[in-house]
């Protein structure tokens, strides 16, 4: 499916989770923020899916690397979304809540710039008619897919093991938006390489 019909909605669930999460940390609802930002991240699961699903059947068509760059293209577009969600949400919870925390504009203009560089290196890598394309591209991103996916669940096990969703401390809304993050990313992560490897093993040159 077309990513373009997925982002009216994906968009206001960006918009509301950050919204909602504004309030809730005002209010130091930490059950409230982390409905509001498992929001945002159920609705890119749903668009991951809707977006890959149709890749994934056995007996599929073949596919020309075209297609392959496209869909490449399309999850490399969610994963600059998530980042830049990510940056806009802490940004502006620690703008607009009242909540202080002294590393949040360094932790969210990070962010802010992998969403840039991820969102650039998209378009670089394939426009819509599937121009730049080359094998050897699209091998080393889903290499640096593969990285981002176990870089992402160390962050997860980190924030578990040591106790960051629990803690007094102010970072404690930035620890949430970290920890969906981490999850929608390693679930990105794991579909995009699914759907490289299905369209990669039917692929034909044009």
């Amino acid at each position: 499916m077309p990513l373009k019909p997925l982002l009216p909605a994906l968009l206001l669930a960006l918009v509301m989770s950050i919204v909602v999460g504004v309030l809730a940390a005002g209010r130091n609802s930490g059950f409230t923020l982390a409905l509001a930002v498992a929001l945002f991240g159920l609705q890119m699961l749903f668009a991951l899916v809707r977006s890959n699903a149709p890749f994934w059947q056995n007996d599929a068509a073949p596919a020309h690397y075209a297609i392959v760059a496209l869909c490449v293209r399309r999850n490399t577009l969610l994963a600059a979304l998530v980042y830049a969600w990510g940056a806009a949400a802490i940004l502006a919870i620690y703008s607009l809540s009242g909540l202080n925390w002294r590393h949040w504009w360094q932790y969210g203009a990070a962010m802010a710039l992998v969403a840039s560089a991820v969102f650039l290196y998209a378009h670089l890598l394939t426009d819509e008619q599937g121009s730049y394309r080359t094998p050897r591209a699209l091998n080393a991103l889903m290499g640096l897919t593969v990285a981002q996916g176990l870089a992402v669940v160390g962050v997860l096990i980190y924030l578990i093991a040591w106790g960051k969703l629990a803690t007094p401390r102010s970072d404690w809304a930035a620890n949430y938006i970290f920890a969906t993050g981490s999850v929608t990313l390693a679930l990105l992560s794991a579909i995009s390489v699914l759907t490289y490897r299905r369209l990669k093993a039917r692929a034909v040159a044009e």
